[in-house]
């Protein structure tokens, strides 16, 4: 329990520490010059795309997401989400794609699989 709590305040402390490292913001810097003659724009075929990825972490779990964006706007996504248990884990998601959405849901009860491994072994150990 010690060693969990001084980990957890060793990953706080670290993050206070980047924090003043993060908030140096380019607001000092002069901004770029224009371009005395205009520019052609440039475009490249199946560059029409764009991905957003959005990841969150917690204690006890995650949150990874995506979106795919197109020529015609939304074009599809996909998000899992997992979380520890006393007794396990669990992991739950979503994939859309043209209209489409497939949910998936696991839950993995190690601990009822590790009793009934010993039961099966020999049932040395009866919890």
């Amino acid at each position: 329990m010690t060693s969990r709590r001084l980990l957890v305040i060793g990953l706080v402390t670290l993050l206070a520490a980047a924090a003043p490292a993060r908030a140096r913001a380019e607001h000092n810097t002069a901004p770029p010059s224009e371009p005395s003659a205009p520019s052609a724009k440039v475009e490249v075929p199946g560059t029409e795309h764009s991905l957003d990825l959005n990841l969150k972490l917690g204690l006890n779990g995650f949150r990874l997401g995506s979106r795919l964006f197109g020529r015609d706007g939304y074009a599809g996504g996909a998000w899992l989400n997992g979380e520890t248990r006393s007794d396990g884990f669990s992991l739950d998601g979503r994939i859309e794609h043209d209209g489409k959405a497939h949910n998936f849901k696991l839950n993995a009860d190690i601990d009822e699989w590790l009793r009934r491994i010993l039961r099966w072994r020999g049932g040395a150990l009866d919890l």
